[in-house]
């Protein structure tokens, strides 16, 4: 599976009410290539979450302030703010959800050599994952991570 991460366990969790109380969250898909953005959009929006696709990291950072969000998924190439300067900024502003919790954070790039396990401890990423992963890995990863954001 090209999915890594630096945080959780890559059990899934047992269908419950508060797992079904997790499809709801939000979601901002930042990518500045719009069909990728859009994709992945529709992707989330079928397995039932709240996306908001935006196209830069500027733009997801004015979104944060006027709106809590539950996960950012951004990609990592991008011109005006890298997911890494995005990931930065998203933890040095100390961004929380609607709950009070911090926002969790994922990135993704055409190839998943593009992370080390150092760097994405070190942005405080949660997870990683590739833009050619298999459509139920993604919606996995995005479940796991928002399990995990739930504890920490």
């Amino acid at each position: 599976m090209a999915v890594a991460g630096v945080r959780g366990s890559s059990a899934m969790p047992g269908r419950s009410a508060a797992r079904e109380e997790r499809r709801a969250a939000r979601i901002l898909v930042v990518d500045d290539l719009p069909y990728v953005r859009e994709a992945l959009a529709e992707l989330l929006r079928g397995a039932g979450y709240d996306v908001v696709p935006l196209e830069s990291g500027p733009a997801a950072l004015a979104e944060l302030e006027r709106h809590a969000a539950d996960l950012v998924l951004t990609d990592l190439h991008m011109p005006e703010m890298t997911g890494w300067d995005l990931a930065r900024a998203v933890r040095a502003r100390n961004v929380t959800n609607a709950r009070g919790l911090p926002v969790c954070l994922g990135l993704y790039s055409a190839v998943l050599s593009a992370f080390t396990r150092e760097q994405l401890a070190r942005a405080q990423v949660d997870f990683a994952l590739t833009k050619l992963s298999d459509p139920d890995a993604v919606v996995e990863a995005i479940e796991r991570a928002l399990a995990w954001c739930e504890v920490r």
